[in-house]
């Protein structure tokens, strides 16, 4: 006899499977995402705790990180969740052909192995405007949103950063609570990330991953993340919401980490330091930077 569940079974599948290092946060989002029909957003929180304190032993997760996680999959807001009347979209898998195609055809218009030497302080104010609030940090559990003059003062020492402008200092999240990172306090979508993490992917093919995406969204930066991805930093404001959407499918489809369409998530600081054992010891170098006029 069948075994049924109240959530889909790709859920229930990564209900039994606790994620390893560098996982944590696609797959809290990734599981608060299937829970949203079956709990509140309180419920999901405290189940989400639950596992992480049981299962999770590779780093200790914070409060923020899980209140983040619930915050991005259960706002409904038209401009953070992509809904068009119909179910929300479903990112796609990888898909191995198309990944190979790209490969064999698609030179990197980029080195991976050669820093661009440029400071976050040169490059913060070409991708946001005088005066904008900037959300950054040092720590995934602690949040600050400032005035980029104010950010760019300290913005080489910290280690994530939100890739789009903030509306104030605190918002109200799905939670009901203030918060300063969360989907409600962002004020556009300016940028979009295209992460690729896949462990068995050289930095190089990365590259040519991102070269592709490049022919269908301007390229304005990619920084190398200190371990083994890199993240690549698409100007969208151009674009409507459906064509967004094609963009970050497409990605999907090449391997990008689909949890990187959150508009209010951490990435990491353009020139910013990793921290590694605890110690910030790793600078995100900036490989590739062009950027594009700032028309929203």
């Amino acid at each position: 006899m069948a075994t049924l569940y109240p959530f889909s079974h790709r859920t229930a599948e990564r209900l039994q499977t606790m994620p390893g290092p560098g996982g944590t946060h696609r797959w809290l989002a990734q599981v608060a995402s299937g829970l949203r029909s079956l709990l509140s957003a309180d419920q999901c929180c405290a189940f989400l705790r639950e596992c992480c304190d049981e299962w999770v032993d590779h780093r200790p997760v914070p409060n923020s990180e899980i209140e983040a996680a619930v915050d991005f999959a259960y706002s409904d807001t038209p401009t953070h969740r992509i809904n068009f009347g119909r179910a929300p979209v479903a990112w796609p898998e990888p898909d191995p052909a198309l990944i190979y195609q790209v490969l064999g055809e698609t030179p990197a218009r980029f080195d991976t192995d050669v820093d661009t030497g440029l400071q976050a302080a040169e490059v913060l104010p070409h991708l946001f405007r005088a005066g904008e609030l900037v959300c950054a940090s040092r720590t995934s559990d602690h949040a600050l949103v400032r005035p980029l003059e104010e950010a760019i003062v300290d913005a080489a020492f910290m280690q994530f950063i939100v890739i789009n402008p903030m509306r104030g200092r605190t918002a109200i999240n799905y939670l009901r609570k203030p918060a300063p990172r969360c989907q409600n306090n962002v004020a556009c979508r300016r940028h979009l990330v295209a992460e690729f993490d896949d462990r068995n992917m050289a930095k190089a093919q990365q590259a040519q991953l991102i070269t592709r995406l490049a022919s269908l969204a301007p390229l304005v930066m990619v920084v190398d993340s200190g371990g083994k991805s890199l993240h690549a930093w698409f100007r969208v404001s151009h674009l409507g919401v459906r064509d967004q959407v094609r963009f970050f499918y497409t990605a999907c489809l090449l391997g990008a980490d689909a949890t990187r369409w959150d508009i209010c998530g951490w990435l990491r600081m353009p020139g910013g330091l990793r921290v590694v054992g605890g110690v910030p010891s790793v600078r995100q170098q900036i490989l590739h930077f062009n950027p594009e006029p700032l028309n929203v």
